[in-house]
Parts: C-alpha cells; sequence; structure tokens
C-alpha cells in the first residue's frame, strides 16, 4: 500500500524519487495488488484544491496516475474501523491520554507527557497503519513511523514498511 510520499513522485515528471517507484512498481508480479489507501487519495484531493491547475484537471490527472500504475484503492471499512480503535487507543493509554475527558481528540495535538514536546502522531498515518495491519500489507512510506510504532510496543513486527525512495538499496 503506498503512502502519499510515494504517489506524488508518480504525478511529477521530474520528481527525484519516480524513476525508482516506478521501476519497483514494474517488478511486482501482475497477480499482486498494489493499494492506496482512500486517506492517500484524499490528501492529493487537497494538494488538487490547492494547486495551480483546475481541480477538475488535478483531479483527472490523479484519477490517471492511479489506473496506470495500477493501483487500487482501498477503502475504510469496519474491520480498519476496530483495528483504528486498537491502535489509538493504546496510543492514548501509553501517552497519558487514557481518559476520554482528558484526550485531545486529534493526535496532533498530543504532547508528551514527560517533556510537552509535540508527539508528532498524524491521525492520516494512524489510518493508514490501520489499514495495513488490518490486511497484513507492507506500507510503502518514507515515513518510518517511529512516532506511532514507539507507542505501541510490537507492533512493528505486524506491520512491514519499505521505502522504496531509498536509493542505498538497503531495505527499511
Amino acid at each position: 500500500m503506498l503512502d502519499t510520499n510515494h504517489v506524488i513522485p508518480l504525478l511529477r515528471d521530474g520528481h527525484e524519487h519516480r524513476p525508482a517507484i516506478q521501476r519497483r512498481l514494474e517488478r511486482i508480479p501482475a497477480d499482486s495488488p498494489i493499494y492506496v489507501a482512500t486517506v492517500t487519495v484524499a490528501e492529493l484531493e487537497v494538494g488538487c484544491c490547492l494547486g495551480t491547475a483546475a481541480r477538475s484537471d488535478a483531479q483527472e490527472e490523479i484519477r490517471r496516475v492511479i489506473r496506470k500504475n495500477g493501483l487500487t484503492p482501498l477503502e475504510f471499512t469496519v474491520h480498519t474501523a476496530a483495528e483504528y480503535g486498537v491502535l489509538k487507543a493504546s496510543l492514548m493509554q501509553k501517552y497519558g491520554r487514557g481518559g476520554l475527558k482528558q484526550a485531545a481528540k486529534w493526535p496532533e495535538m498530543w504532547t508528551s507527557p514527560l517533556k510537552g514536546h509535540p508527539l508528532g502522531v498524524d491521525e492520516l498515518d494512524l489510518i493508514m497503519v490501520s489499514h495495513g495491519i488490518e490486511r497484513n500489507l507492507v506500507l510503502v512510506t518514507t515515513d518510518p513511523m517511529n512516532r506511532i510504532f514507539d507507542g505501541v510496543l510490537g507492533l512493528r513486527t505486524s506491520l512491514r514498511i519499505q521505502n522504496w525512495t531509498d536509493l542505498s538499496g538497503s531495505p527499511t
């Protein structure tokens, strides 16, 4: 499942990571699905609404790139919601946000209970990680999601992460 940071280069002809991502996509067997979460499509939609091109042109470009690269949109389901609930509740408990009255609704607002600095947890990343856990997928991203995995011990073993832009050739 590709994160937004692996789809954006496919939308930009001159992007430095585009060739590496395209090579990896070409090596995926034809019968293996390559997903893009609907939350990724939503992030791309934000970009097209902010861009200089007409919105309909930008939206068509997103859909064309998704089709051309064989990406299958992966929708948020009740099963994803179940994984999301476990993940977010675990993080809330880990970071002292266990009671609903004391919990900030958005993880972007969470701070370390010890140091007071922002934790850097992103709601959309929680949704994407939930998809990966639910479907036992490889999450292809430049973000190691450490801020999420640091809060939930043992979770990293159930979600595999790869970075296709890593030019050193070493797996993530």
